[in-house]
């Protein structure tokens, strides 16, 4: 007996990037069934942002779900220092451990410090692995 084990990406940006600090969606995975109960899930991500005009930092946040209200998995630890009109590229990793769940989904969150133009968002993915 064999087990798939599924994966589930997006490169679909949900912006816009607001024009303030506002925790904003911009990446969301379709939803992925783990084949065992509590598996396993590793996320990876990466961006690719113009800061908009003022704007000091991005912070990304993983939550599950595909609103910023959801649960954080990736509670913030990722915080990049930018300088206006310049372009940054992001990525990191985490996991989570949903429990007994069907059709979880996640979503990656910016918030942009200080921002009173919002960002350009020129690239990005977002991708679920269970294990």
């Amino acid at each position: 007996m064999g087990v798939r084990f599924p994966s589930v990406a997006s490169n679909t940006f949900i912006g816009p990037l607001p024009a303030n600090a506002t925790e904003t969606v911009i990446l969301t995975t379709p939803p992925i069934n783990e084949p065992v109960d509590n598996a396993q899930v590793i996320l990876l991500w990466f961006t690719s942002i113009t800061a908009g005009t003022s704007t000091t930092s991005f912070q990304f946040k993983i939550r599950r779900g595909t609103t910023a209200a959801g649960a954080v998995i990736l509670a913030g630890t990722c915080f990049v220092t930018v300088v206006a009109a310049q372009n940054y590229i992001s990525s990191g990793c985490y996991f989570d451990f949903p429990g007994i769940v069907a059709g979880q989904q996640y979503s990656l969150t910016i918030i942009q410090g200080a921002a009173t133009v919002g960002g350009t968002f020129l690239d990005g993915a977002l991708m679920a692995l269970v294990l």
